[in-house]
């Protein structure tokens, strides 16, 4: 029977579910257990259920205009697309709505949470799932997968989405692998993705390919890509299937598919697509590309400037190696605290595409690496991207870990974890490029350089910036503007700008010259502007080449919170011009809300991180450098102050 709690004055004990003394006294709604008083026999007791929206630390930082689930674990976007025929945007992810009996919030029981949107900004969450673990080719999960926009015939007004089935827990690529443990499954909808069911015929493939020792074989992407239908000689448009993963003792790779446009549950294997070594590391500034690749992506990118083109991949990195750049922790800072994150990082590669014939006459698609390096150096992991029809672009969303929030913290506010704002990707080309600050041309992996003329070169880069769908975020905002140019000092009277909230977008041009040591933006969390261990700063050593992010010391909330410093290698460019040399200002776009912060440099660097501020309120930004010439300026900044999404559930 249902009871209630005894008085307080009595003799009483909360039991577990086995009997034994509930140790920490910890009830959790919704959760029913039994009551021992003293002289009674036991109670049956429910505890009231209350939804994590109601929990005080819910909100404390929770983001205002990031998508996020409605509560619980969340973690990679899956099924970016457009449907044509109701305008709306799908997003889907993972997502474990449920935390476990003891109340943690964490990783498990992977279900796909849903969420529509007629701009890519302003989304409508749905309560419950679009997927849930069930049938045996999935009831341990439904991992990350993609969205056709059509039936699974090419109908119209239907979705497909295509996605891994999982029917073990035991999935790590140290572990030994099981085949049939990953399989690739189909769900439908006839009704605009209100409601989803499973092809009948499910699963589509049962597990990786014949005669392959694999570490993994997971996370589907389906797209159309002209230049494989060239190299392969196909004369009507295809589409193709990558699943990730790696192969025993050689490395990680993509396992490639032709699939069937008229029916896309018949996929049939091509090759495993890049063979890369273990733990390869072109330089520092590209990283190590891991033992086994998740969440990989496929696109070819053309250039506004040139008309060139370059084939790209994007890949989630298992087993990465740490970056060997150079810390810059200030003092005061926790550089004793060991960092909680996984071992793995975000990567792009660009290559050539080119094909191994057989002696039957078949093509082995390959692609060779030319260059490539991170696609984000903070927190950011499982990539998934889509051609948007509307704007024409390339857009991608990540996911934002908390992995540097203390698991006991996580729990009290009942959620983990968001996707990145929209970013779009393009080639981004240089012309006429002389140098950069310190490193030779040759020496940055993460660029092709082409030589123009005896001292002028081009350069190609996989070009990432924030999507212009974003600034409808602006609307109703408090615009702040400084125009230069404003000289640069360590001075109190340096510019400021009258930031008060953490939810802002910020715009800023700089630049920095030869006498200048160091040079950046402190975003103050507390009133006191000289202390910058407590402030949250972007700062470049034009010197040593690092582009880092300095986050606050915790102790004032909790010591156990990670707040080491994000650092990605970075340089400007010279650039030869009609009057001489001149070098490329460096341009900042940042959007913090609440706890996460993104950070865009010269629109092919990014850097998203953590940072747990002690209240809501900010007290402003700052912009200096350490330069004995006094020759750096602030030539122009902006801020939209008080930044907001319509984010329904």
């Amino acid at each position: 029977m249902h009871g209630s709690l005894p008085p307080a004055q009595a003799s009483t004990t909360i039991l577990e579910e086995d009997g034994r003394p509930l140790d920490n006294g910890k009830l959790l709604p919704g959760e029913e257990y039994s009551v021992q008083t003293s002289g009674l026999d036991s109670t049956l007791v429910e505890i009231a259920e209350e939804p994590p929206q109601a929990w005080p630390d819910f909100s404390r930082w929770r983001p205002g205009y990031h998508l996020q689930s409605p509560n619980g674990w969340m973690n990679d976007p899956c099924g970016p697309g457009y449907d044509p025929s109701t305008g709306l945007y799908h997003m889907f992810f993972q997502w474990n709505p449920t935390a476990k009996q003891s109340g943690t919030v964490v990783w498990g029981s992977m279900h796909w949470g849903h969420a529509s949107s007629k701009d890519m900004v302003n989304w409508t969450v749905d309560a419950a799932p679009a997927l849930t673990p069930g049938p045996w080719y999935d009831h341990q999960g439904c991992f990350t997968g993609c969205l056709v926009p059509s039936g699974l015939n090419g109908q119209l007004q239907q979705l497909t989405l295509i996605y891994t089935g999982v029917t073990t827990s035991l999935l790590h690529y140290s572990l030994p692998y099981i085949r049939q443990s990953e399989t690739l499954a189909v769900a439908r909808s006839t009704d605009g993705g209100a409601t989803w069911a499973r092809l009948e015929d499910n699963p589509i493939l049962v597990e990786p390919p014949e005669g392959l020792s694999v570490l993994g074989w997971r996370d589907p992407f389906v797209a159309s890509w002209p230049a494989m239908d060239s190299l392969l000689r196909v004369s009507e448009p295809a589409l193709y299937g990558m699943i990730s993963g790696g192969i025993k003792d050689r490395g990680p790779t993509l396992f490639l598919y032709a699939v069937d446009a008229k029916d896309m549950s018949k996929w049939s294997y091509l090759s495993t697509f890049i063979d890369m070594p273990l733990n390869y590391e072109p330089s520092i500034w590209s990283g190590d590309l891991g033992i086994n690749w998740e969440c990989g992506n496929f696109v070819t990118l053309t250039s506004d400037v040139d008309g060139s083109s370059r084939h790209f991949c994007i890949v989630g990195c298992e087993g990465s190696k740490p970056p060997h750049t150079e810390s810059t922790l200030i003092q005061g800072s926790q550089s004793e605290t060991k960092s909680p994150r996984p071992v793995r990082s975000l990567q792009w590669i660009s290559g050539t595409l080119h094909g191994d014939q057989s002696e039957a006459g078949s093509i082995s698609p390959k692609m060779s690496l030319d260059f490539g390096g991170l696609f984000d150096h903070g927190v950011l992991y499982a990539v998934n991207s889509f051609y948007d029809p509307v704007s024409g672009k390339q857009i991608a969303w990540g996911w934002v870990t908390e992995d540097d929030l203390p698991q006991e913290l996580v729990d009290r506010q009942g959620w983990s974890g968001m996707l990145s704002v929209p970013r779009e990707l393009s080639l981004l080309v240089l012309q006429n490029v002389t140098g950069a600050l310190k490193s030779k041309l040759n020496e940055i992996s993460s660029i092709q350089v082409e030589q123009d003329s005896t001292d002028t070169f081009t350069i190609r880069t996989l070009g990432i910036k924030p999507a212009d769908s974003l600034q409808s975020l602006r609307q109703g905002t408090r615009e702040i503007a400084l125009s230069g140019p404003i000289t640069l000092d360590q001075s109190s009277d340096s510019p400021f700008m009258d930031v008060r909230t953490h939810r802002f977008e910020l715009k800023a041009s700089l630049s920095v010259s030869d006498s200048c040591s160091s040079v950046g933006i402190s975003i103050f969390h507390t009133e006191d502007l000289l202390d910058l261990t407590r402030a949250t700063t972007i700062v470049l050593k034009p010197g040593a080449e690092p582009l880092t992010i300095r986050r606050p010391v915790s102790m004032v909330i909790d010591s156990a919170i990670n707040t080491r410093d994000e650092c990605a290698p970075f340089t400007l460019f010279s650039l030869k011009t009609n009057t001489g040399h001149e070098r490329e200002k460096l341009e900042i776009h940042a959007f913090f809300d609440e706890s996460v912060l993104e950070v865009f440099a010269n629109g092919r660097t990014t850097i998203a991180t953590r940072v747990y501020p002690a209240s809501k309120t900010c007290f402003g930004i700052r912009f200096w450098a350490e330069d004995s010439g006094q020759k750096s300026r602030l030539w122009s900044a902006t801020a939209w102050d008080g930044l907001k999404a319509g984010t329904a559930t």
